[in-house]
């Protein structure tokens, strides 16, 4: 009995903490977005949230009605006095990676052979073989995309990449954080692709993701580099 009664006291005082809670929705401009979330969480504190949805700029904030008035003017004040935006280019590198090595895979860049082993200790593949290289810039917060084709044994390779990279640190160097991205890939009638979310340090070679295209035994591999710009 006296374990019901505890029961119902919780439940009656989340219910009476949740009354006391008021939610609202604040979208404010992609180069802001990331600097304001970092703010209004220490606004808010453990008594409320934030939550963050990079694609739509947008921050859903729960706090008490007293802490509203606050919210709504910490995000004002910091979406009007806007930082200047950053230039973000990245390299991105396709790469196809086999169990076995191939003599005829071709020369890789120097700059990727650090991440290639990388590769080699995690996943187990031997052979490697640049498809392409592309190169994106655009301002932070901003999305941008790329296509390209290769030629690989069995025909052609396409690939199409959409991204968004925010600027998240003002630290040197600076942090370059992708979230909900995209890369897609064809291969005579066989289509891979993954999701891109990481945190990239600016001259950093970072392994982005893998889509195998049969089974374990090759993939195509994104490997990425990135840099700010004044």
């Amino acid at each position: 009995m006296k374990k019901a009664l505890a029961s119902l006291a919780l439940l009656l005082a989340t219910a009476l903490w949740a009354q006391q809670q008021t939610v609202k929705v604040f979208t404010v401009k992609p180069a802001n977005v990331e600097r304001i979330n970092r703010i209004l969480k220490t606004v808010v504190g453990e008594s409320g949230s934030v939550a963050l949805d990079p694609a739509s700029s947008t921050l859903v904030v729960t706090a008490s009605p007293a802490a509203m008035p606050t919210v709504a003017q910490v995000v004002a004040e910091l979406d009007a006095t806007s930082p200047s935006t950053k230039n973000v280019e990245l390299t991105l590198y396709i790469l196809e990676a086999t169990k076995e090595s191939s003599p005829d895979s071709g020369p890789i860049p120097a700059e990727l052979q650090p991440a290639i082993a990388q590769i080699k200790s995690v996943f187990a593949y031997q052979g490697f073989r640049l498809l392409d290289t592309t190169f994106i810039r655009t301002r932070s917060g901003e999305s941008a995309d790329a296509n390209g084709q290769a030629q690989v044994p069995n025909g052609t390779s396409g690939y199409h990449l959409t991204l968004r990279p925010f600027v998240s640190s003002e630290a040197h160097p600076a942090t370059i954080r992708i979230d909900n991205s995209r890369f897609q890939a064809w291969m005579g009638s066989t289509n891979v692709g993954f999701s891109l979310n990481l945190d990239l340090t600016e001259g950093q070679m970072a392994v982005v993701g893998k889509a195998g295209i049969q089974g374990s035994h090759s993939a195509l591999i994104l490997v990425a580099s990135g840099k700010v710009l004044d």
